[in-house]
């Protein structure tokens, strides 16, 4: 894990020296959490209802949560179903990103030539397809990509860029020194994204949303900051007129996310521990 300092700074620990000849083995989802335990709990379910053993392991960082998010996932923790980073306050979302590549890395120091795919998904996304993390894995593959996301017009710094929700990426190209870690700002994937290209990392766009891969809900932290009134929050004034979820403007999201929330509730009523466990299939 990374390792903390005075002053609530920490040291990366980048992905150890590996062959990048070689592709990567398998697969790991990385979610930060704060404050959004129904919509954790969907995208967990998505992921081993539509992906199941697709899925090596689903790393899952709680950021201080108080809405009984973090109990939620320890207990799926316990049955083996992702494992938890907690920290005991709010360290935003791209440190925490941070936080989670740092852990992966430290497990692998020492392995020589073996390495996931590192997925990173924001807690507000529901797979949608079977075929999502294959297809976007074989579009990396045939394009020669180390990183791969859906990119957009961003009108704030006036260039394409990878959207925040879905980042799929190679650690042994992205996750290294020069490149640098996730910021602590309104577009933390963004920024990576553009500092990975700038030293050289072959990226890729891929339609999550647009194809209907991944359903993002979109601006769900921000709604739950507005509702509760963290005028301490950082993004308080921004979450003021930026909370109404988007679905990345895409036709027909709405009403397929809708669909699906309401299977899963079919399959965890009452947002209950032993539910959601049964749900996903106990490992």
């Amino acid at each position: 894990m990374s390792v903390s300092i005075e002053g609530g700074r920490t040291f990366p620990v980048w992905w150890p020296p590996t062959a990048v000849s070689a592709l990567p083995s398998d697969l790991v989802v990385v979610s930060v959490n704060y404050n959004t335990k129904p919509l954790i709990a969907r995208l967990l379910w998505s992921l081993y209802r539509f992906l199941g053993a697709q899925v090596r392991s689903v790393v899952v960082v709680d950021n201080g949560s108080s809405d009984g998010s973090a109990q939620l996932l320890q207990t799926l923790a316990t049955e083996g179903l992702c494992q938890v980073l907690h920290n005991p306050q709010n360290r935003q979302h791209g440190p925490a990103l941070s936080q989670a590549l740092s852990h992966l890395a430290s497990g692998h120091l020492g392995q020589s030539g073996t390495r996931p795919w590192v997925w990173l998904l924001d807690s507000d996304c529901i797979i949608a397809r079977s075929d999502t993390a294959a297809q976007a894995i074989t579009a990396a593959t045939a394009a020669g990509a180390a990183i791969v996301g859906e990119s957009r017009w961003n009108p704030w710094h006036r260039q394409e860029r990878f959207c925040g929700f879905s980042l799929l990426l190679d650690p042994a190209w992205c996750w290294r020194a020069e490149i640098g870690a996730f910021e602590d700002g309104g577009d933390p994937v963004g920024d990576f994204e553009q500092s990975c290209r700038t030293n050289g990392v072959p990226a890729q766009s891929f339609p999550f949303a647009k194809e209907g891969y991944v359903i993002h809900l979109g601006r769900s932290t921000l709604a739950g900051v507005r509702k509760r009134n963290e005028t301490a929050h950082p993004l308080f004034g921004w979450a003021q007129s930026h909370h109404k979820p988007h679905f990345e403007q895409v036709s027909g999201a709405q009403g397929r996310y809708g669909a699906l929330v309401k299977q899963f509730h079919h399959e965890v009523p009452g947002l209950s521990a032993d539910a959601l466990v049964r749900a996903c299939g106990k490992r």
